[in-house]
């Protein structure tokens, strides 16, 4: 029975590698054919594990997220200190970035056109903002938070500041290494919101 298991949980990370790579070269709409071809499954066994290209795309992206510790954010959320909670929390949500670029890239830039990746980065961008909304009411209740500066209005500082976005210009187009990049939004986020 063990033996089944494993090789079912073998046969879905296999689907779940084969997905990303793909995505990782191309921004463009993946079907669950073409992954299984790819990942030399049958149609049906695909279908057994991801019903839907979108139930799919979130296997991708709770596989990215477990290769980037994100349990080490969620336990960095509770550190006694906000300002040190801040500081990791930053530091650790741009290691999500970090760890695989091209694929954040176009997981991000396809749920801008295809409606099966919307759900997808739309609960990933819900998960930050209630992570900024929490660290910026920690620090607000804390009487840590800049002078005239709401916990709303420093949340939305945070998901502006810690975007994929910006931190993929610094790599790219300001040429930053990755730590370079994180250390810089790191800095950002402390002088803005503290």
């Amino acid at each position: 029975m063990r033996a089944r298991a494993d090789a079912v949980a073998r046969t879905r990370q296999k689907i779940v590698d084969r997905a990303a790579e793909r995505l990782r070269g191309s921004a463009e709409p993946v079907t669950l054919a073409g992954i299984a071809a790819t990942a030399g499954v049958s149609r049906t066994t695909i279908y057994r594990h991801f019903p839907t290209v979108t139930s799919l795309l979130d296997a991708v992206a709770a596989d990215l997220l477990a290769r980037a510790r994100f349990d080490l954010l969620l336990a960095a959320i509770s550190h006694p200190d906000p300002v040190t909670a801040l500081r990791d929390v930053t530091r650790l949500g741009c290691g999500i970035w970090a760890i695989d670029p091209p694929l954040v890239r176009n997981l991000t830039a396809l749920a801008r056109t295809h409606a099966d990746a919307v759900p997808v980065i739309s609960q990933l961008e819900a998960g930050r903002a209630q992570v900024m909304e929490q660290l910026a009411r920690r620090l607000h209740d804390a009487g840590m938070l800049a002078a005239g500066l709401s916990p709303r209005d420093a949340a939305n500082l945070l998901l502006a500041a810690t975007g994929f976005a910006g931190w993929e210009h610094l790599v790219t187009a300001r040429q930053c290494s990755p730590g370079t990049a994180t250390d810089l939004i790191v800095r950002l986020t402390h002088r803005a919101v503290t």
